[in-house]
């Protein structure tokens, strides 16, 4: 009744696909993404096997930022291993996973050391208190005693800045920011055909209103014309335009009568 259960709203798609790692893993649409597609991923930390995996399978223009310490070492960490042909490993102990993208194609990603936020600005990411958490938060966090200060942009800045008119899947992972960055998806009618969103609060309650403000973000999505596809449990979702939701679904029925 309160519209907050995490399936409230979805219209599934049955055709999707699974990308990354156990951990920082997301669904895509089949059917969707191609070799001129642009992906932007917000939020590296230490796993950009969603990133690197979509770049293997599409070769789309793969542009991932992350202005923290975590996002850039991890980054560069990948990339002396790849160039190198050794493959590396994430959490060997918990869910292990190998990076198998090929140096020519990690190359061809371009990371930009920059965060989104509403505004061009330096902002404080507070540290986490949680032990092997490697993550900063704007947002989140705020109580740490700790905190690096980075700099942030608008999407639509940085869009420009990068030269796209529109972005085809954007992937965003940035600990609460989701907010206010959905606001400016939204207000400046920015041409971003489909969003993968983790809402982080889930994780990381701060009051026990988190729910209605994670509902107010997805309403505003769902009015600027989206569609709700996918949703984890733990609010990890998937929105799509509607009129490319229509496509996809009408594929997916043409495919049934078969």
């Amino acid at each position: 009744m309160l519209g907050i259960h995490p399936q409230s709203n979805v219209k599934s798609l049955k055709n999707l696909s699974y990308f990354g790692s156990e951990r920082h893993g997301y669904l895509v649409p089949d059917d969707f993404l191609n070799s001129e597609s642009i992906i932007y991923c917000v939020g590296a930390g230490e796993d950009i096997s969603f990133d690197t995996e979509l770049k293997m399978k599409y070769d789309s223009r793969v542009y991932i930022f992350d202005p923290s310490p975590y996002g850039i070492n991890h980054f560069d960490e990948v990339k002396a291993f790849v160039n190198k042909g050794t493959p590396l490993t994430l959490d060997p102990k918990l869910f292990s996973y190998h990076y198998k993208i090929s140096p020519k194609q990690f190359n061809e990603i371009e990371f930009v050391p920059v965060g989104l936020w509403d505004k061009k600005d330096i902002l404080k990411f507070y540290d986490p208190e949680r032990e092997n958490y490697s993550s900063h938060s704007a947002y989140l966090f705020t109580d740490s005693k700790s905190f690096i200060e980075a700099p942030v942009d608008r999407l639509g800045n940085l869009m420009k800045q990068l030269g796209h008119s529109h972005i085809d899947l954007l992937k965003i992972e940035i600990e609460g920011a989701e907010y206010k960055v959905i606001d400016t998806i939204v207000e400046d009618q920015l041409d971003v055909t489909a969003i993968l969103v983790e809402f982080d609060e889930i994780y990381n309650t701060t009051d026990k209103a988190f729910h209605f403000r994670i509902k107010n973000s997805c309403d505003k999505l769902r009015k600027a014309g989206y569609v709700l596809v996918h949703s984890t449990v733990a609010l990890k979702r998937l929105f799509v335009k509607k009129e490319v939701y229509d496509r996809l679904k009408k594929l997916e029925f043409n495919g049934k009568q078969k």
